[in-house]
């Protein structure tokens, strides 16, 4: 009975460090994906989101602020949300398609663990650094513009 004790203690110990200390490297809790308008000339940015089982539908985000959403990993079957992303009209329009969150895929190069933070601007996507509070530019605009 004390084997079986001690295997429930350990457990318990490893799945509350995962939960309440991300920087550990592994992190059970809920997860937050936070997309920013940080465009330029306050131009409002159009976004539309989702994932194998959920459709966050379209939004259109004015200058500064911000589309997010939350959820648990599913640690069985590999969750990954995508974005269709435009701004501007005529010859200055943008639009890429982006992967914003994938457990099985390295997208940035430091880790996000609670809030995965994209902002979105002129020259590409930024991500947030939760470690170091610093934004890394990370993925360019594509140079073809079709999905």
């Amino acid at each position: 009975m004390s084997g079986l004790k001690h295997i429930y203690i350990v457990l318990t110990i490893f799945l509350a460090t995962a939960t309440l200390k991300p920087s550990a490297g592994l992190y059970l809790g809920r997860r937050h994906v936070h997309i920013i308008n940080n465009l330029d000339d306050h131009v409002t940015l159009c976004i539309h989101c989702w994932s194998r089982d959920d459709d966050l539908g379209r939004h259109v985000l004015k200058p500064n602020k911000e589309f997010k959403w939350s959820f648990y990993d599913n640690y069985f079957i590999p969750t990954r949300f995508s974005c269709n992303m435009d701004y501007g009209r005529g010859r200055k329009r943008r639009r890429a398609q982006f992967v914003v969150y994938d457990t099985t895929k390295t997208l940035r190069s430091r880790p996000c663990y609670k809030h995965c933070k994209w902002s979105v601007r002129n020259i590409g996507l930024y991500a947030y650094d939760e470690t170091d509070d610093f934004w890394d530019f990370e993925v360019p605009w594509p140079s073809k513009n079709h999905f």
